[in-house]
């Protein structure tokens, strides 16, 4: 789907790599039941696992539990070609979880549509494997090497799991993973005909689960995704984007796809240039050109929803209330940029959901060549009305 791979390519930077073993987690994530659980880089790329009876969920409605046998199902993806070198690596990491979980039941290797697949790591004799292990030389930390230090002296045990593995494993082709995602969210997500608002609200909910995912990964964590959260957050996302309102998380954007750092390009602009005539700090600075960017998608949004005079209504309100706080400031013989801009921050526009989206309007008010452009500092080719 065109929108959420825009939103991939764009928000993606720090998960190098990762887009497609995110999107396969999502699909997975749309494919949970009661009592079900999706983690991403825990046992392998992905693992399902049902939650054993001390987790069971309960309401005044349903009461969902599962019997004491975990069922744990490990995924690992791969948008590359699978040759006999990448296959053993897959056939490593299993090896290594089902000595963690021997209770897993499942092992699936996703692979997007266009890539090729070598089964030779999985039909070779096992002796022949184990040989090619137990020979290796490499990094104690090296794949191979912790898979070594298990089997070393104990062929029998490696055969039995390796012919486990080879008789468990599937391979799952995916062709176009958007259009999955899509087909599975149609209810969830309330799609009716040609409706804008629920490929934003995939977009959204691609947007909040990588947030999480870069969150977790940051503090070395897995993330961990249960059914009943996964629904709720979708009923979250459903009722924040919707044709009365356009209010995506702010913490989430700023996550995936805000400005990290103060580049050339940033500094160049007026925006900025009026930022640093309030003394700010660098990181205040870039916190408020934030609170523009998450504005700024708000606006295209809008603008994408054919709601240019709630964009128009929104600017001249900010303009009036800029110039009503510089009137002020000017009769209190208090004026500068600072109060400018602490003050007009402070005035509410009823067009706008939150302060985020409020606060980044008045920013995105300060660039060049805006209608209604208003300024922390006045400057020389200026004049107030």
């Amino acid at each position: 789907m065109d929108n959420l791979e825009s939103v991939s390519n764009a928000g993606l930077n720090s998960l190098s790599g990762f887009s497609f073993q995110i999107k396969v987690f999502i699909y997975r994530l749309t494919m949970l039941t009661p009592g079900q659980q999706v983690e991403f880089e825990t046992l392998d790329d992905v693992a399902v696992r049902s939650l054993p009876n001390a987790d069971t969920v309960s309401d005044s409605c349903l009461k969902w539990s599962v019997n004491n046998n975990l069922a744990v199902e490990v995924f690992q993806v791969k948008q590359t070609n699978v040759t006999e070198k990448v296959g053993r690596q897959v056939l490593y990491n299993w090896l290594l979880a089902y000595n963690q979980r021997p209770e897993i039941t499942k092992f699936i290797l996703y692979i997007a549509d266009d890539y090729k697949f070598s089964r030779a790591a999985f039909t070779n004799d096992p002796k022949i494997e184990y040989e090619n292990i137990i020979s290796s030389n490499q990094s104690e930390n090296a794949l191979v090497s912790r898979v070594k230090k298990i089997y070393t002296g104990n062929f029998e045990k490696f055969e039995k799991d390796y012919k486990l593995i080879c008789g468990k494993y599937e391979i799952e082709r995916l062709n176009n993973i958007d259009e999955l995602i899509e087909k599975q969210l149609i209810t969830t997500f309330h799609a009716t005909g040609t409706d804008i608002y629920f490929d934003k609200r995939i977009s959204e909910l691609f947007t909040r689960v990588c947030a999480r995912i870069m969150d977790y990964a940051s503090n070395r964590r897995a993330y961990v995704c249960t059914q009943m959260e996964y629904m709720e957050l979708c009923e979250e996302i459903c009722n924040s984007i919707s044709s009365t309102q356009y209010s995506p998380d702010y913490e989430s954007f700023c996550q995936v796809f805000a400005q990290r750092d103060l580049t050339d390009k940033v500094k160049s602009s007026r925006e900025y240039r009026q930022l640093c005539y309030c003394d700010l700090p660098s990181t205040e600075i870039l916190e408020h050109l934030r609170w523009e960017q998450y504005y700024q998608n708000i606006r295209q949004h809008l603008l994408s929803d054919a709601k240019k005079d709630t964009i128009s209504k929104t600017e001249k309100i900010a303009h009036r209330n800029h110039a009503d706080v510089v009137y002020e400031l000017k009769e209190d013989k208090k004026d500068s940029p600072r109060r400018r801009l602490t003050q007009t921050r402070r005035c509410p526009i009823s067009t706008l959901h939150d302060e985020f989206s409020r606060w980044g309007a008045y920013i995105f008010l300060t660039a060049d060549s805006v209608t209604n452009q208003i300024s922390w500092k006045d400057e020389d080719e200026e004049v107030y009305e």
